[in-house]
């Protein structure tokens, strides 16, 4: 469990949210979606402890490490496949445990909260609207194209937009990649151990909750 002092140090004014894994309990999908599509190939499948060590990005680059051959079919194809796949299962995915509560609680205590994510930015909005969520968030900033390309980019919109101090900016994603958004932007940042990565990975350099309610247990 994080110190909370930490949290209370920083005089966070901004929440920086990831959407997939950390706001979204899209984790056992996902695998359902990759496995789905190794098995269509005759490779091996991945169990959850292997997906939540292999995953990163880019996406290219996770795919490529759990077998899949990008001089044998072009990587756009297998992005198309990934997303027709994933979509089938769309209706079981649900928010993470805690995640409406703490994004209530912050809007209430009239914290600024953005979502900035590697997903699609019209797949992002109505993801967000289905749950009935878009209108706690100040800015909704995914990305323009299936590759999952280009969040540091759109970080970087978001906060030059919102002329965010990155001081009282906190990023809190589930991912390393998170991380490397976070210090690319100069940010500080929080990982989620209930996401894609798995707490052992991500404690290595990174501070790292356990329960997205660890966000607002202190005060």
């Amino acid at each position: 469990m994080i110190d909370t002092t930490y949290i209370n140090s920083l005089e966070i004014e901004n929440f920086i949210w990831d959407w997939n894994g950390t706001l979204l309990d899209d984790v056992e999908v996902n695998v359902r979606t990759v496995n789905d599509m190794l098995l269509k190939r005759g490779l091996s499948q991945l169990d959850m402890a292997t997906y939540k060590e292999q995953f990163c990005f880019p996406v290219k680059t996770f795919q490529s490490l759990v077998g899949f051959d990008f001089e044998k079919e072009p990587f756009e194809e297998v992005a198309i496949e990934y997303h027709s796949t994933y979509k089938q299962y769309e209706n079981e995915i649900k928010l993470n445990e805690d995640a409406l509560f703490v994004i209530d609680m912050l809007y209430v205590q009239g914290a600024n909260q953005y979502i900035l994510s590697a997903a699609m930015q019209e797949v992002l909005i109505t993801m967000l609207e289905d749950f009935n969520i878009a209108d706690k968030f100040n800015g909704i900033y995914g990305v323009s194209d299936i590759h999952a390309a280009g969040k540091i980019e759109r970080g970087n919109q978001l906060m030059k937009e919102n002329a965010l101090d990155p001081k009282k900016t906190l990023i809190i994603g589930d991912t390393l990649h998170d991380a490397e958004v976070a210090e690319a932007l100069g940010i500080n940042y929080l990982l989620y151990s209930g996401g894609h990565n798995s707490y052992e990975l991500l404690s290595k350099n990174a501070k790292v909750i356990g329960s997205l309610r660890e966000l607002v247990s202190f005060g």
